[in-house]
């Protein structure tokens, strides 16, 4: 990213170390936090900053320090090493990280940090356990029936990888912004969802085999319940599992209904509905551009003005700018074939 992460969340910066212990303590809980070059240096600094259910923070550390949380049984935690090497270790698992790597800690293991090494930084994020198992229970379609368990390291480098982390840093990004979308509590709860779902699939853990599984189409019933709901509350910040869950159905088998009965994915017919109600307000000239994008769901305006530009020909603005009834742009159908679904 081009500015510095969590700029407006700094909680301490050039402080002692018993300092810096408390204020990390206070943002995540108690842990044993232990400096391995002595008790007179330099604490570091830490950034952070909490929503419903996810706490993010940045560490800087001052000297080489080890974090002992224990077990943390309400709690999954990713950690992403931004700058130098951390020794990290889970149950009886150990590795080093280096920056660009990134690791995933579990409720049912202890976790530890061995050693972050001098002037080390990384980003730590705690998530609620409740959040995560709900989330990948509407992705199966069914209660879980054993303890999710991730894999220790997560390469960041695979395109699943990338993609999660670029969520994060939209994130982050959002959560700077002092008058950002970010401050209404559905837009947080829908940024923290896509943060898990995504980690859920680009993650290895114990049921990833039957989350990627291939199953047999929805039927086209269970598809027009998806379908349905969209087109009834499309500014409403839906994830897969919550069609899914909605459908009856996995989030697999309603994605591959939604491939043969309309011809897109759920999550780009969602769009779709939403750029045609934006659109149409555009039209009739009644709302302004970032108005009407808030309104049915966008909270990212300059991706909301390119999907529009790619959909409709024209920008949001030049709609605007010809609301005389005369639709400027071409208008593209929702699914395939000229209908917005066969279901």
């Amino acid at each position: 990213m081009g500015r510095s992460l969590l700029a407006s969340h700094v909680l301490c910066r050039d402080s002692g170390f018993e300092d810096f212990r408390e204020r990390l303590n206070d943002l995540f809980y108690p842990a044993d936090v232990t400096p391995l070059s002595g008790s007179d240096g330099s604490g570091g600094e830490l950034r952070g900053t909490r929503s419903e259910h996810i706490t993010i923070g940045m560490m800087t550390f001052g000297q080489r320090t080890r974090v002992d949380p224990g077990r943390t049984p309400s709690h999954y935690h990713v950690n992403v090493v931004l700058r130098g090497s951390i020794e990290a270790a889970t149950g009886r698992q150990e590795l080093t990280a280096t920056a660009g790597d990134a690791m995933v800690f579990t409720p049912t293991q202890q976790h530890r940090l061995l050693s972050c090494g001098n002037d080390a930084r990384h980003l730590g994020i705690k998530i609620d356990r409740s959040l995560v198992e709900t989330e990948l229970q509407a992705l199966l379609g069914h209660p879980l029936q054993a303890p999710l368990e991730f894999a220790f390291g997560f390469d960041m480098t695979t395109a699943p990888g990338r993609s999660w982390r670029n969520t994060l840093d939209l994130l982050l990004a959002e959560s700077d912004s002092a008058d950002g979308l970010i401050g209404r509590r559905p837009v947080r709860q829908h940024f923290e969802r896509l943060l898990v779902s995504g980690l859920l699939l680009a993650q290895p853990h114990n049921y990833t085999e039957e989350l990627l599984r291939p199953q047999s189409p929805a039927y086209p019933r269970t598809v027009r319940k998806a379908v349905d709901l969209i087109d009834a509350r499309p500014e409403t910040p839906f994830t897969v599992g919550d069609l899914a869950q909605a459908a009856g159905v996995s989030a697999r088998r309603l994605q591959e209904g939604f491939r043969e009965h309309v011809g897109v994915t759920p999550m780009t017919y969602l769009r779709n509905v939403r750029l045609e109600r934006v659109h149409t307000e555009l039209l009739a000239g009644t709302t302004g551009v970032t108005e009407a994008a808030g309104r049915w769901g966008f909270t990212h305006l300059s991706r909301f003005s390119a999907a529009y530009r790619r959909r409709f020909g024209a920008a949001p603005s030049e709609t605007l700018a010809g609301s005389d009834g005369q639709d400027r742009g071409e208008r593209k159908d929702l699914g395939h074939g000229g209908e917005r679904t066969s279901a």
